[in-house]
């Protein structure tokens, strides 16, 4: 297989148990198209470790392959050796990980490529994990992404590997943050295609098994339509529908379906800087809509959502954009505490929901 790292040159839930029988240029983002706590500190408890569903990610900053990785897996899922003859699928950030596992349930081993504390949009993998990616029995990505990625998905698809586009079916549209806004993952609505595209992909790699992937996948997509409802209702009850994110701008699916008005002085790639201008445009912002609150990816540094709060007198607050797992506190999360074997429903109810509910006054 070709050394996809000279290609990058160009460039939880409620875990109840499924076993089943076994980028834009940076300048302020406006649009218009759309269990709350209390503002400040507070501590997340860890869940209960996963019944009968399991995840497995690498060792951050190992150069090793993968064999030499799955033994250390924090996400609380066996190896690829030591006798488990479970079939196995790679997902390429922690949101489609947490899918698949979802999805299978017991039956296919899912392993998050991503290491913990790592951010999914500026990971790479190194050159001995995508040596060992033509190993797998499936590979779970996302188009338009990354370039490894895509690059990845093409190779793959002639070694024999089972290629699972998790956005198929899915339109990007031209958001107020970048054209071609591919971050669908943010909207749980949209997300159940992406669970459907999963659980076609592991009924064609595992075909004995399909009725069960139908199943776990129909009883996952409930608990996302469940996610949906409660979003909308606390949109519904806010004063407020602007939201100011210190961090990349990840976060525009949620115009789209919810009509909040999101604000960024950051584009949507991390590695994007904010000017003087664009800073000072956020600020008059805050001030015009009286906002409170500046909201951070914690998967980040937050200097600049600690900056604006500090010069604007408000109060900074997590958001996840379910791209970064964290094993403890996030560098200015306060009482936060994240577990990396979180899944996705655990990054919008333990995290995003009540920042939103207390940024938009909805408590």
């Amino acid at each position: 297989m070709t050394d996809l790292n000279d290609e990058n040159s160009r460039s939880g839930s409620r875990r109840d148990d499924r076993a089943g029988p076994n980028r834009a240029e940076s300048n302020p983002a406006r649009s218009n198209p759309t269990g709350s706590t209390a503002s400040g500190d507070r501590t997340l408890s860890r869940r209960a470790a996963l019944g009968g569903i399991a995840g497995a990610t690498f060792a951050a900053g190992s150069t090793l392959g993968l064999a030499g990785c799955l033994g250390e897996d924090p996400q609380g899922g066996g190896g690829g050796g030591g006798g488990d003859d479970r079939l196995t699928v790679f997902a390429t950030m922690p949101a489609v990980w947490d899918f698949v596992r979802q999805v299978a349930g017991d039956h296919i081993e899912a392993i998050d490529l991503v290491p913990v504390g790592e951010h999914g949009h500026d990971w790479n993998p190194e050159p001995g994990t995508v040596e060992d990616l033509d190993r797998a029995d499936g590979f779970v990505y996302l188009r338009d992404f990354s370039s490894w990625q895509d690059d990845a998905a093409e190779q793959l698809a002639d070694d024999d590997v089972v290629v699972i586009e998790a956005s198929e079916g899915i339109d990007f549209f031209d958001s107020p943050a970048e054209d071609n806004d591919e971050h669908w993952w943010m909207d749980p609505v949209e997300c159940q295609t992406g669970v459907n595209n999963v659980a076609d992909g592991l009924a064609e790699i595992d075909p004995d098994n399909t009725e069960v992937y139908t199943e776990n996948a129909a009883a996952f997509n409930e608990e996302l339509q469940a996610l949906h409802e409660d979003f909308e209702a606390i949109v519904e009850r806010a004063e407020l529908n602007e939201l100011v994110i210190g961090t990349h701008d990840s976060f525009q699916w949620w115009n789209r379906r919810y009509g909040l008005d999101i604000y960024s002085p950051v584009g949507t790639s991390p590695d994007d800087a904010a000017s003087p201008g664009d800073v000072q445009e956020i600020e008059e912002l805050i001030a015009e809509f009286g906002i409170g609150h500046v909201l951070y990816d914690v998967g980040e540094p937050g200097q600049l959502a600690e900056s604006l709060a500090d010069e604007t007198e408000t109060t900074v607050l997590p958001l996840s954009p379910v791209e970064t797992q964290i094993d403890g506190t996030p560098p200015i999360g306060g009482d936060l505490v994240m577990e990396p074997d979180w899944g996705y429903i655990d990054h919008f109810r333990e995290i995003n929901l009540p920042s939103i509910a207390t940024a938009l006054r909805a408590d």
